[in-house]
């Protein structure tokens, strides 16, 4: 016979009443407990997830910002890849309030550590492999590069030209404060744009062939700039960047478009392609689904980041292309959505995605190549001489000139690189 079963039943059903109430106390402290560590931002075991926007339901929603992650934590990473000024800002922004974590910089706040949500310009020189094997997947964000190189020579000019972390540290006050003066800008476009238009090209290439590095070996800055080159056709196979070998699949999983992603109206639907990449991964929780169109514009109502519309100078269409490099411009975009409508490539989501986007930026420039046609700008004289005076102001950029023997001897890598100079 049991001991419960000798006991009065009015003690017994006054000791399970008491029992009751103390489960409940505790159940009620333990909650309290829960919110405290949730709201000062300790990791809490029990709830790996930690929820940072307030949804309301019916679609409703209010915009909370974001929060690191904590030391201790173990997300699935997502490393989001594009060319340099592809729309990587309204991209993090956009992903800070879908999922209410931070979005860390591959360059600066190299004290923490690059975990959960990182956003890359990698392989482009403006970009650092700083995340070693912590992420586990890609998404590739991309532009119109009638207006992505223009943006990119911006924050060039904002960072003085910066080609190492040191220097472009040392100017991160700029960022997003002014548009660059004119003469920079067309002498930096006169000398890089070519490059650039190519390196524009391969980045999508690198990801969407899960890393062929399209740079030749030794090149230490991956730009294809004198006395190095990039890699042609008639060299592949290219070699397979050690990265995607053995830290990370580079092979996007999805594609997002700058452009549709900040339309009001089929932003909301390319925020949910990010959502639908995210959801469902450890220690990342993503808003539901019918809640999304509303934290979309919750997130441009109250982001308090800067913008491109913050800067001071010039407007960004003032920054313009001259008719022959519209068309280069206009030809490496034909040449890209041949190739990704190759039937290799058929029924490949990314590749249709690059490709519907490459039809949207060909009618735009197209425009503009017509109406400069139509209207052309004066023709300034010939100056024999003009080439080399803007290689000689590139030189004297980003704290002098990189590739001089002199440097590159003092750095200890002269005798890697030595082949590719003449005698």
């Amino acid at each position: 016979m049991s001991v419960l079963s000798l006991m009065p039943t009015r003690l017994f059903e006054k000791t399970k009443k008491r029992t009751i109430v103390y489960a409940l106390c505790y159940l009620f402290c333990l909650s309290l407990l829960l919110v405290h560590f949730n709201s000062s931002g300790i990791k809490d075991k029990m709830n790996t997830k930690r929820q940072l926007w307030n949804y309301l339901g019916g679609g409703d929603c209010e915009w909370t910002g974001s929060s690191p992650f904590g030391s201790d934590a173990d997300p699935y990473g997502t490393l989001f890849v594009g060319y340099p000024a592809s729309g990587m800002r309204v991209t993090w922004q956009q992903t800070e309030g879908l999922t209410g974590m931070q979005v860390r910089d591959d360059f600066f706040e190299l004290q923490y550590k690059k975990i959960g949500l990182v956003k890359t310009q990698y392989p482009h020189y403006e970009g650092i492999w700083s995340y070693g094997s912590d992420l586990d997947q890609t998404v590739l964000v991309i532009r119109n590069p009638r207006w992505g190189i223009p943006s990119y020579h911006t924050l060039l000019n904002e960072i003085d030209y910066a080609h190492s972390w040191e220097i472009a540290y040392e100017e991160l006050d700029n960022v997003f404060t002014r548009r660059a003066p004119m003469s920079d800008w067309i002498n930096w476009r006169d000398y890089r744009l070519w490059e650039e238009i190519i390196l524009w090209g391969n980045y999508i290439d690198f990801y969407m062939s899960d890393g062929e590095k399209y740079w030749s070996e030794y090149d230490f800055e991956r730009n294809g700039q004198w006395p190095f080159y990039f890699l042609n056709e008639t060299q592949r196979p290219w070699p397979q960047d050690y990265h995607c070998q053995h830290d990370i699949e580079c092979v996007p999983k999805e594609v997002i478009s700058y452009e549709r992603l900040r339309d009001p109206i089929v932003g909301p639907e390319e925020l949910r392609k990010i959502a639908n990449v995210l959801r469902g991964k450890d220690e990342i929780n993503v808003i539901p689904d019918d809640g999304i169109e509303c934290l979309w514009h919750q997130t441009w109502l109250h982001t308090p980041s800067p913008s491109n519309d913050d800067r001071a100078g010039p407007p960004r269409e003032a920054y313009k292309f001259t008719t022959p490099q519209l068309i280069s411009i206009r030809d490496k975009i034909v040449e890209y959505k041949a190739k990704y409508s190759a039937a290799q490539w058929v029924g490949n989501s990314n590749a249709i995605a690059i490709v519907e986007n490459l039809s949207e930026y060909l009618i735009e420039i197209q425009g503009e190549i017509d109406e400069l046609t139509a209207n052309p700008p004066p023709t300034p004289a010939p100056d024999a001489n003009y080439l080399l005076e803007v290689q000689d102001w590139y030189k004297s950029k980003g704290k002098g000139n990189r590739y001089d023997p002199t440097e590159l001897k003092d750095k200890g890598i002269w005798d890697f690189i030595s082949g590719f100079y003449p005698e």
